[in-house]
């Protein structure tokens, strides 16, 4: 994570929020000066060397510091991805909650509450909370008699059941927490995971060239070779946080629980709204269903002494599947989004992160083993619910208006980007335009010819409701499936590739990239009007382009187009390049071309969006400031959950419009690490 003002002052206010102000200055001291040691963060913030190891010990434990020993002098150094994590616990545990049910969050808000923690502290933490929840009960009269409501359509009195979302048991907490490992949301802490990427990168690169090239590195082939070695010392250094995971799956126990989840316990996207469709696809709640006890039998219990943490990088990718299927709720509708929430909970089940490292994921053997490449449809089928109708939000069309070619043509290579070589010119086109054309009038079949139909009552021809359908209407669950298949693969936004028979794939970069350029038309056209899109779209679309051209395809006044576009580059959206036209640098003979650079744009908005958030956390803190005497009011035992109940009516006023700013700032800063997540993480 590239660290700017912005960004560093937005970490320091995040542990300021959750851990106190004593850590957020520590880490605000190394984000600025960099790694240094005990006496040189004395120097900086003017500690002693007590509060020093309290504000350091609270920030190793919640992994957001790096530290290494040499000669027994400790450097530390800031850790701001984890620290810019933390803003994002809240979409963390809903998307836990959806995955594997209330349990499961709950384990996982433990866990981030207590930072890294050995499994036997967790376990003693949790049969402290069970025997207090059984002594309880024991004391609790109420139980023997159940607590009744009176039901308003019949009358009849009916017994309220209160949820339970409490783990009951040890062997229940073991089944959960070997479920996460499973889904690689949680990992194994070992010696390697307080060290920096860079440390361990030099530290992987000097014990390649001790133990294979003592003379050096020597030739293209050599060097080669020497990438290769580096990379699968870095892979296998990596793998060690997964250790716990293969200990799992190579348990027998372990493939029989993954079967017997599949059938048990779904609530996933039943319902089919984007959060089901996202992770709930699967849906396991097995540890409260009725085969709960089986389950957590077939386990393996974990080693007591085994550190655990969580992986954010896993959960990044889980919350991309979940950015993507409500895109395609919203464009394409629910049931297509659950086809495609189900294809990439397959595609993404071994892929560890959103972006691949190129010294650890690109090497001359080929990559990293990152999961699938395709999926095929029995495979989709298999792990589709049988209680989701696949024939909703599909089009019938007549088969005579269909060309099957075009519509199921194999795509076995990604879209590359386009490339803007030469200007479009009048004449005749160039050999790779009619090759192009010649390959796009191929798709279709040469005996296709559009036979009239009857037009509705609204000139429309492609009917959603059955009625009296024909038979080549008529299909069966692998069709239905294959349509979503087509209709996501055949979109504008290119949800999904045909890569092969009956296999597909999904392309992230591209994708990605046209939600990149969507949400940055969105901040263009709030800020520089539909002119102002109309122009970037025009330039994105053609590339670099003088005044004079731009203005001919815009239809715009001269003045009115310079005005905009001076407007459009003080807010960074467009830039500008001089070309001369001879040897001689002369301003009035040279050419100016507009053009816009995506990943400059992109930047931009990262720092607005830091800013933004810092903003609004500095703002909620002005609110706390000047509402403390009703906030210190409220924290009072005797008056906490019964605010409305003993406050005086003005108190209460005053402690409502608080919450309601709260909730307010909290969103904004939510809706911007949306954009955040898309523009640096996704």
């Amino acid at each position: 994570m590239e660290v700017t003002q912005n960004a560093a002052e937005l970490c320091a206010l995040l542990i300021d929020e959750l851990y106190g102000e004593l850590p957020s200055r520590i880490f605000a001291v190394l984000l600025s000066r960099g790694r240094s040691n005990l006496a040189q963060l004395a120097q900086y913030t003017s500690m002693n060397p007590r509060q020093l190891r309290h504000g350091l010990a609270v920030l190793i434990q919640y992994n957001l510091l790096f530290h290494q020993s040499d000669g027994g002098n400790t450097v530390y150094e800031a850790n701001a991805a984890f620290a810019y994590n933390l803003i994002r616990t809240g979409k963390i545990l809903e998307m836990v909650e959806s995955s594997f049910g209330p349990v499961a969050k709950d384990v996982m808000q433990n866990l981030m509450i207590s930072g890294q923690t050995r499994v036997s502290d967790l376990l003693a933490a949790y049969q402290i909370k069970i025997d207090r929840t059984k002594a309880a009960a024991e004391q609790d009269m109420d139980i023997e008699f159940p607590e009744f409501k009176l039901n308003g359509v019949n009358g009849n009195y009916h017994e309220v059941k209160k949820p339970d979302h409490q783990v009951k048991s040890t062997a229940q907490l073991n089944s959960i927490i070997c479920r996460l490992v499973e889904a690689e949301l949680i990992d194994v802490v070992h010696s390697k995971s307080f060290q920096s990427p860079d440390d361990i990168v030099k530290e992987a690169e000097s014990q390649v060239v001790a133990n294979y090239f003592p003379n050096g590195v020597k030739g293209g082939k050599g060097k080669a070779e020497y990438e290769q070695k580096v990379a699968e010392a870095l892979r296998k250094i990596r793998s060690e946080s997964k250790s716990l995971k293969r200990k799992l799956e190579s348990n027998g126990a372990a493939s029989k629980r993954r079967k017997l989840f599949a059938g048990i316990g779904q609530n996933g996207a039943s319902n089919g709204t984007a959060n089901g469709t996202a992770n709930g696809s699967n849906g396991v709640n097995g540890a409260n269903g009725a085969n709960g006890a089986h389950e957590e039998e077939m386990d393996p219990a974990l080693d007591p002494k085994q550190v655990i943490r969580i992986n954010y990088e896993k959960c990044l990718v889980d919350l991309r599947n979940r950015r993507l299927v409500q895109f395609v709720c919203d464009t394409l509708g629910e049931t297509t989004g659950y086809v495609y929430g189900v294809l990439l909970r397959i595609l993404t089940k071994q892929l560890s992160r959103c972006q691949l490292d190129p010294r650890l994921d690109i090497a001359e053997d080929g990559n990293e083993n990152q999961g699938p490449a395709s999926v095929t449809s029995n495979e989709l089928l298999d792990n589709m619910k049988t209680s989701i109708d696949l024939s909703l939000g599909i089009g019938k069309a007549a088969k005579n208006i269909i060309s099957s070619r075009a519509a199921e043509k194999i795509r076995e290579n990604p879209p590359k980007p386009k490339l803007f070589i030469e200007a479009a010119v009048d004449g005749d086109a160039s050999a790779d335009e009619s090759e192009s054309d010649d390959d796009e009038s191929s798709d279709y079949d040469s005996d296709f010819e559009e036979q009239p139909a009857a037009p509705a009552a609204n000139g429309s021809k492609v009917k959603f409701a059955d009625g009296a359908a024909g038979k080549e209407q008529r299909m069966d669950r692998p069709m239905q499936l294959r349509q979503h298949l087509l209709l996501l693969s055949e979109s504008h936004q290119h949800f999904l590739r045909h890569c092969g028979t009956n296999e597909w794939t999904v392309d992230f970069g591209p994708l990605l990239q046209i939600q990149r350029e969507a949400e940055l038309d969105a901040v263009i056209e709030r800020t520089s009007g539909k002119d102002g899109l109309r122009l970037v779209r025009i330039l994105r679309t053609n590339g670099k382009m003088d005044e004079k051209a731009l203005q001919n395809i815009a239809l715009m006044r001269k003045g009115e187009l310079q005005q905009k576009m001076l407007e459009m580059q003080r807010a960074g959206f467009v830039q500008i390049q001089e070309v001369p036209r001879d040897n001689k640098a002369d301003v009035k003979k040279s050419l100016f071309l507009w053009y816009v650079d995506l990943e400059s744009s992109s930047t931009m908005m990262l720092e607005t969006s830091y800013k933004s958030m810092v903003r609004c956390l500095q703002v909620l803190e002005v609110l706390r400031q000047k509402e403390k005497d009703v906030l210190m009011l409220t924290k009072r035992t005797d008056v906490k959950g019964r605010e409305k109940d003993v406050m005086r009516k003005e108190y209460f006023d005053r402690y409502s419009r608080f919450q309601a700013h709260e909730k307010q700032l909290f969103a904004q800063v939510l809706r911007l690490d949306d954009l955040v997540a898309l523009l640096r993480d996704f």
